[in-house]
């Protein structure tokens, strides 16, 4: 059964603590997503149609009979392909229909600045939306959603603390550690999948999606996006801050083999061990094998466990062609 991600849980409750209180509604749209009104009401994953795209399920959707505002939020992921210009595309669509004006805001857990020009666009951080809720922090559950967002560094940036200190002192010892992996494995997922990402894409990737990985780059399977991906993550999709490993394939729902690869995975991995999928309705679908990685704590031979175990998961993946009708593109 797939996991609930953490920005799917965390826009859940926001959406309930929204609806619950309108006066708290109508002072969010005004002071943090900056647009003006009263009377608001407030939805979460509605789906929209878009011709010949991929259809787009909006993280939360707020309107009153003048404007309607869709809020994509995510917390420890990027923006999708094409995301936020394909919600773009759909209130412009809306407002051919309706004479309501319309807006796109995005929030994210760290900066991930965009430029989004053919409508009215603003973008903010959920340390401002903790801000906000913390002059309504008497109402319980209000404070209990505070707790849970200082939990995941959600919550507003505070004063270094003596632990910091220590992590910045190892973060170059750690980078070297994990890099050193994945040169090792590097090459079994060239020889399997084909090219990969650059070194520089690791950092990048730690900042954005807080995974240090590699992963292919010329498309697994089908016509379209896919790739797998090998390297360490530091939460996993439910938020829970404890490093691990992971191997994971990717496919966009415009490839060719979108539907035959969800088909195929979700009865070849049925019943494995450390193994999950994320069906995700906005047009991707991952599935993957993860790993704790203080499970090798205790080894004596920590980097060629970790390697194999890396390597064991790519073969598995790539033995998908022998076990399935899936047929890989050429390395």
């Amino acid at each position: 059964m797939a996991k609930i991600p953490l920005e799917d849980f965390t826009t859940e409750i926001l959406v309930g603590i929204l609806q619950k209180n309108k006066e708290i509604l109508n002072e969010f749209v005004n002071q943090v997503l900056k647009i003006d009104g009263a009377s608001f009401k407030i939805g979460s994953q509605k789906k929209y149609t878009l011709p010949d795209d991929v259809n787009c399920i909006i993280d939360i959707v707020i309107e009153n009979d003048s404007l309607i505002c869709f809020l994509e939020n995510k917390v420890n992921s990027g923006e999708g392909e094409r995301q936020l210009e394909r919600y773009s595309r759909v209130l412009i669509g809306l407002k051919t229909e309706a004479p309501k004006n319309s807006y796109l805001r995005y929030c994210t857990k760290y900066n991930d600045p965009k430029e989004i020009t053919d409508i009215d666009f603003n973008q903010f951080r959920w340390s401002d939306v903790y801000k906000f809720l913390e002059c309504h922090q008497e109402n319980e559950l209000i404070g209990e959603f505070l707790e849970f967002l200082e939990e995941y560094n959600m919550g507003s940036v505070k004063r270094f603390q003596t632990h910091d200190l220590l992590t910045m002192n190892n973060i170059n010892s750690t980078i070297a550690k994990m890099d050193e992996c994945l040169d090792i494995v590097k090459p079994k997922l060239v020889e399997r999948f084909g090219k990969t990402s650059s070194n520089n894409d690791r950092i990048k990737r730690l900042y954005s999606h807080e995974q240090y990985a590699i992963w292919t780059t010329t498309g697994v399977i089908g016509a379209g996006d896919s790739d797998v991906l090998v390297g360490f993550y530091l939460n996993d999709e439910e938020g829970n801050s404890e490093p691990g490993l992971l191997v994971r394939l990717f496919i966009d729902e415009r490839n060719s083999e979108y539907k035959h690869v969800k088909e195929e995975t979700s009865k070849f991995f049925e019943g494995q061990d450390a193994f999950d999928f994320y069906d995700d309705e906005d047009g991707e679908y991952a599935c993957w094998y993860e790993k704790s990685l203080s499970d090798f704590l205790s080894s004596e031979n920590q980097l060629e466990e970790i390697c194999k175990w890396f390597n064991e998961k790519i073969d598995k993946i790539y033995a998908l062609q022998d076990l399935t009708s899936l047929t890989w593109n050429k390395a």
